[in-house]
């Protein structure tokens, strides 16, 4: 393996985990057609336990379309994470978040979220 292949990522995990927040990520219930019209689905499955930092929004975030003022920057450890998506939750901090945008550094060592606090968690 070499540093393209996903050893920066590893290496990054190694030096920041022990600092970053525990939190949880959150991904919807796959739908299953079950051949009636409906089936499985809703909800969120399992969480899977993530390193998190919760930060200021940056000036990029402040910018794009559909920004309110409590919205955060949440660093998430890519190491061993699958990307998350507009459709996921993360909790971090003691807060819930809905994730309003996802993007990730050239290394690809952690994911970087837009978060907007989840009304009553």
């Amino acid at each position: 393996m070499g540093l393209l292949n996903g050893d920066i990522a590893a290496a990054f995990a190694g030096v920041f985990g022990g600092i970053y927040l525990d939190g949880e990520l959150y991904r919807p219930n796959a739908f299953s057609d079950d051949g009636k019209g409906g089936g499985p689905g809703g909800g969120f499955a399992e969480p899977e336990a993530v390193k998190v930092q919760i930060d200021a929004a940056t000036q990029a975030m402040r910018m794009a379309d559909g920004f309110v003022d409590s919205d955060q920057r949440i660093l998430l450890l890519a190491h061993g994470v699958a990307a998350p998506d507009a459709d996921c939750e993360i909790e971090a901090g003691g807060s819930r978040w809905m994730i309003e945008s996802v993007g990730t550094d050239p290394a690809g060592s952690y994911y970087e979220l837009r978060g907007r606090r989840k009304a009553g968690a």
